[in-house]
């Protein structure tokens, strides 16, 4: 099983390779909800599921590794596609098909494989490189960089620095939760351009069997 589903993200990561390398077009991405205007959206979402004791790590080969996902959160990147970027028709109200999709880097304050690895499949599909330049501990510059993109933009990170990534905005409302729990893997959170800053709004993924419906508190 987790073998059938790596051979599938590896499928993914060539096609966006080729597409890359002027082998041909990549897909074309969904339309965006008429609610959502370019250049107005940033989405962020916690990597997927990370290795526990009872539940190892496994890299994009198939070979244990516990510094990637685990066969969970293969399958939550994998459905992370049609999440984004559903066929047919546009994304759940809220969100948005990513023009630019960020995943943090690797740095002096952490190893970003996981991020990366949970928006791998979405950025094959799109045929979109993945920008991470950015890392654990650089999430001002991550967002004066995200804000300027002129279309959604996508942010996979740590769950303990997605807090910092709310705070870089600028005139939030409402006021973002100030932790992300440890148990929480499956909702986005939104922020929303409006003419006196930034509007703050949570979406649950609910595209894994014991996703939740409720949002984070504070």
């Amino acid at each position: 099983m987790v073998l059938r589903r790596v051979v599938l993200v590896l499928a993914l990561a060539m096609s966006a390779a080729a597409a890359g390398c002027g082998v041909g077009p990549g897909p074309t991405p969904a339309a965006e909800p008429p609610d959502v205007a370019p250049g107005t959206l940033v989405m962020v979402i916690r990597h997927a599921e990370k290795p526990d004791g009872s539940h190892p790590g496994v890299d994009a080969q198939g070979n244990e590794d516990d510094s990637s996902l685990t066969e969970t959160g293969w399958e939550r990147a994998n459905r992370l596609v049609d999440l984004f970027d559903p066929v047919p028709g546009p994304p759940r109200p809220g969100l948005a098909t990513p023009k630019a999709i960020y995943a943090a880097g690797a740095n002096d304050a952490g190893e970003g494989l996981r991020p990366r690895e949970t928006v791998m499949p979405l950025a094959a599909r799109l045929g979109i490189t993945l920008n991470t330049d950015y890392g654990a501990g650089e999430e001002k510059k991550l967002v004066e960089q995200v804000i300027t993109q002129p279309g959604p933009v996508l942010i996979s990170w740590q769950h303990g620095g997605i807090p910092d990534i709310a705070r870089a905005f600028p005139s939030v409302t409402p006021k973002p939760p100030s932790d992300w729990p440890n148990s929480r893997y499956d909702i986005v959170w939104t922020f929303t351009r409006t003419a006196d800053g930034w509007d703050f709004a949570q979406v649950p993924e609910l595209v894994l069997p014991g996703d939740q419906d409720t949002v984070i508190k504070n």
